[in-house]
């Protein structure tokens, strides 16, 4: 789920059909983490929607052509089709709350696409830095330890106003600038599924089986690291 963004700004979102063409672009610095390289995925959830667009479209130039990626999943015609289309959605997304549910609803469908591309890179260039900034993505400045800081705590859960929502919040936890979550119903406990980052120490799940059970986890993320997962909370959906 999205932390809903509204500061882009109207000179950027006027000029993000601009971000099309290659001239546009710029090259990511080359940060050189120790160890194997791995992508970075933090700024799919943290940039502006302008700068969310410029980072993808320097991703397309960098890997339309080329070799050490052959094959990408996402296809780039898809990936550049699901731009295009957020792209419209954010010029479209004004004061309009409708509006600006359908652009958030479209930035994680980009944003899973992303995510998606990005796996598929850490695999394609296995860890090869020189490769892996070669996609245009950029790498994490350092390995990263689990557990550095403490889990979230006092994870509790209600229903949302509406069927099949959860309202999930936990402690805030010192130093921890994002949260992440996942759930899973309690007739699979080990099938977790993630959902997108946020900024706030909550979060509301939706999509869920009314009559089903289900268990839900946070984690705080930090430079330092993420902490380990927290006590599993449950609640029977409705």
């Amino acid at each position: 789920m999205e932390t809903n963004n509204s500061n882009t700004s109207n000179s950027a979102v006027t000029n993000l059909q601009a971000l099309a063409t290659p001239a546009a672009v710029t090259p990511p610095p080359a940060v050189p983490p120790t160890g194997k390289a791995r992508v970075s995925v933090y700024f799919i959830t943290r940039n502006t929607d302008a700068q969310l667009l410029v980072a993808s479209q320097r991703i397309i130039v960098a890997m339309t052509g080329n070799p050490a990626y052959p094959a990408p999943n996402p296809t780039l015609a898809e990936f550049t089709a699901a731009r295009n289309a957020y792209i419209a959605v954010v010029n479209a997304a004004k004061d309009s709350r409708l509006a600006m549910a359908v652009r958030n609803q479209q930035r994680g469908t980009f944003g899973t696409l992303l995510r998606n591309l990005a796996h598929y890179v850490q695999v394609a260039s296995n860890g090869d830095l020189p490769t892996l900034l070669g996609s245009g993505f950029t790498a994490h400045r350092r390995s990263q330890p689990v557990g550095t800081l403490p889990a979230p705590a006092n994870l509790r859960l209600v229903r949302g106003r509406a069927s099949g929502q959860v309202i999930a919040r936990c402690n805030p936890v010192p130093q921890a600038g994002a949260y992440a979550w996942r759930y899973a119903s309690a007739t699979a406990p080990t099938t977790w599924i993630s959902v997108d980052t946020t900024f706030a120490a909550s979060v509301l799940l939706e999509g869920l089986v009314p009559g089903t059970q289900y268990n839900v986890q946070a984690r705080a993320l930090a430079k330092v690291g993420p902490s380990n997962w927290s006590d599993v909370a449950s609640l029977m959906v409705v």
